[in-house]
């Protein structure tokens, strides 16, 4: 029942971003000569429809947030499938398959932090994807929350910024993100610090990103996003298929004792225990 009720909403908001833009097209073109045929009133007319769609959802957030009496965790998992459905667009759009791996691997309780690697900036749209049924959230950088919708709603649904270049603001970002994996998110973090420059290869990782899993006392899950050795080349009409492997998770009793350099690099062994899949294009 859930599934359908997420589709419903998926269903309502395409549903009214096409009336809305149906509507600005028949009144600033068919009632002006009869005939749809103005591409400088179709393509804003579709925008138009998309971003009234988007503002309506991001004020029925706003009042959902500021006035229902319900804790913030039970709020992010309602808004967390919201913006799923959402973000599910572009990945629709852009022909993407995405195969999950060891899903039996995750723990029955949300709350953990997820170490993976990245390649691309729509790892954490894959991630949170194939983590359906969990609140997932990230650890990400200062330019994303620079935009407008992202910097405005990012936090309710228990993204953190990081400013790399401020260590005071580091530390308070790394003390948001312990306190959110204890409040139930499931917290995913790039410890490489950066998006590799070929989807088959890992950087160093940084040490200090293991701090979360040691001071939140919650289970590390290693995940690995696969993808084809030649996926930057894959161009629209081509799917471009994706994996994302779910590795075993490490309990807090097994690592607890370990230093963040010898936690960092064990996970970084188990995120690199991968098969790299052939060229696809398909």
């Amino acid at each position: 029942m859930k599934e359908i009720g997420e589709s419903m909403l998926t269903i309502l908001l395409i549903t009214m971003s096409i009336v809305l833009s149906g509507l600005s097209i028949y009144l600033f073109d068919y009632r002006v000569d009869g005939i749809i045929n103005n591409v400088f009133i179709i393509i804003p007319s579709l925008l138009v429809g998309a971003l009234i769609t988007a503002l309506l959802l991001g004020l029925f957030l706003e009042l959902y947030y500021t006035y229902l009496p319900k804790n913030k965790l039970q709020k992010s998992m309602f808004a967390h499938k919201i913006v799923k459905q959402v973000a599910s667009v572009p990945l629709h759009f852009s022909r993407m398959k995405i195969k999950v791996v060891g899903k039996e691997h995750l723990p029955k309780d949300p709350g953990f932090t997820i170490y993976t690697n990245h390649s691309t900036w729509i790892d954490p749209t894959i991630i949170m994807n194939g983590l359906y049924n969990y609140p997932v959230a990230a650890l990400g950088k200062e330019w994303a929350f620079k935009i407008f919708v992202i910097g405005k709603f990012a936090p309710l649904f228990g993204f953190v910024m990081i400013k790399r270049s401020d260590p005071r603001q580091s530390a308070q970002a790394i003390k948001q993100v312990v306190s959110n994996v204890k409040d139930g998110f499931s917290m995913v973090i790039f410890p490489e610090g950066t998006r590799s420059p070929n989807v088959d290869s890992l950087l160093d990782f940084k040490d200090g990103a293991f701090k979360v899993a040691l001071r939140s006392e919650r289970p590390i899950v290693p995940i690995t996003i696969v993808k084809p050795t030649n996926y930057k080349s894959i161009k629209w009409p081509f799917k471009k298929r994706v994996t994302l492997v779910i590795h075993k998770p490490l309990l807090f009793e097994d690592f607890k004792d370990l230093k963040t350099f010898e936690l960092s690099k064990i996970v970084k062994e188990i995120i690199e225990e991968l098969r790299k899949p052939e060229s696809d294009a398909k």
